[in-house]
């Protein structure tokens, strides 16, 4: 495990290299290169910290903070407030204490996205990371729409060794929500990760289906603790904060899986979103490997940023102890690849499969509401771990 961390956080910083030289070589040279600090100074600084997607908020939260400091500390030479941005930066990001209670509850994660940032990974991987605190996780295939989705995460909870609930192609994506509350009720699960279809922030039909299946959860599950997590693609820089305001106008976002951050040049988004939205960067992804999700840590990422070293020259320690060695969760559910679940599970009744702008799904479903025979079969597939209907 000692050296999967360290290649972990060594990816990271490597992964931060153009972010590094797309900031930290500007911040240098007018830390080394000024001669006072003094009004130019500032504006200096601030101009490289936006164009290094920092972000206006983050930024002027940055330069007020610094100012207070010089004054407090009497410093004089502006090479001494490397450190002192190096340390706001790191407050800025921290992740509060209770950012991961949810792994102390009986919890639903719903996760949300633009098409192409990585949500179906992330959610394997992170079935893996709680996979491996012993929880017991089950994954909603509840991305009907795209062309192979469900075999993309089945092979991903195959991975982690969880169970998934799946839906037929095309389906309602608020009937596999339903069937996976139930489920998630019926065999006690820690934690339901629900994954959804990726949409374009803009399309007003497309956000309302997420109300919908908030909705379903909130009414099916009310007593589950709720996580909303949003996944950013790192490279994507300001256009990543649009997304996380459009979405947080339909969910409650609890926090960020930022994502693609190994070879981008706008890493300093991670600061932005923190400062903007007030949302905290709960995990970093680095590779496509199952264990290249971590926990985020304000300090490291801030250390790989700034290529900064303890005082005793080592690497700083990891973002996560948390995450399973692959081979081990291969290893311990090996048992689980037939694609069965240990538990039986009763049919449930799910709700009608129409058009979701149509129907109400506040509204109570009653066995005459729930889809009928027909509509309700879905093919036999070797990740349907749950079958609703009859």
């Amino acid at each position: 495990m000692a050296g999967e961390k360290k290649g972990f956080f060594s990816r990271l910083r490597e992964g931060l290299n153009k972010t590094r030289d797309n900031i930290v070589a500007g911040i240098d040279a007018v830390f080394y290169g000024a001669s006072e600090i003094d009004d130019d100074f500032y504006e200096e600084l601030e101009e490289i910290l936006i164009m290094g997607d920092i972000g206006v908020n983050a930024t002027n939260d940055i330069i007020e903070r610094m100012k207070e400091d010089v004054k407090k500390r009497h410093l004089r030479q502006p090479s001494e407030c490397k450190e002192l941005l190096v340390e706001s930066i790191k407050e800025q990001m921290c992740v509060g204490e209770t950012a991961y209670d949810f792994e102390k509850k009986q919890s639903v994660i719903f996760v949300i996205g633009v098409n192409g940032v990585g949500k179906t990974t992330s959610v394997g991987k992170l079935a893996s990371i709680l996979k491996g605190q012993g929880k017991k996780v089950l994954i909603a295939a509840a991305d009907t729409f795209r062309a192979a989705a469900g075999d993309q995460l089945a092979e991903w909870a195959h991975r982690a060794g969880v169970d998934m609930i799946g839906g037929a192609d095309g389906a309602d994506p608020a009937s596999v929500i339903y069937d996976a509350v139930n489920a998630a009720k019926a065999r006690k699960a820690d934690i339901l990760i629900c994954d959804t279809a990726g949409r374009l922030h803009n399309k007003k039909n497309l956000m309302e289906e997420l109300r919908k299946m908030n909705r379903i959860i909130d009414r099916e599950f009310p007593d589950a603790h709720r996580e909303n997590l949003i996944v950013l693609d790192g490279t994507t820089g300001q256009n990543a904060l649009s997304q996380a305001r459009e979405f947080g106008e339909v969910a409650d976002l609890t926090g960020v899986v930022l994502t693609k951050m190994d070879g981008t040049a706008k890493g300093g988004i991670a600061v932005a979103i923190q400062s903007e939205l007030n949302v905290p960067v709960k995990y970093i992804g680095v590779g496509e490997t199952i264990e290249d999700l971590q926990k985020f840590n304000a300090d490291e990422f801030v250390n790989a940023l700034f290529d900064v070293k303890t005082e005793d020259g080592r690497e700083p320690e990891e973002l996560s102890a948390d995450s399973p060695d692959e081979a081990a969760v291969t290893a311990e559910h090996a048992d689980a690849q037939d694609g069965k679940s240990e538990d039986p599970v009763p049919e449930a009744e799910v709700p009608d499969a129409g058009d979701p702008e149509g129907e109400d799904p506040g509204e109570t479903v009653s066995g005459e509401d729930a889809c009928d025979d027909d509509s309700a079969e879905k093919p036999k597939k070797k990740w349907f771990f749950w079958k609703g209907g009859k």
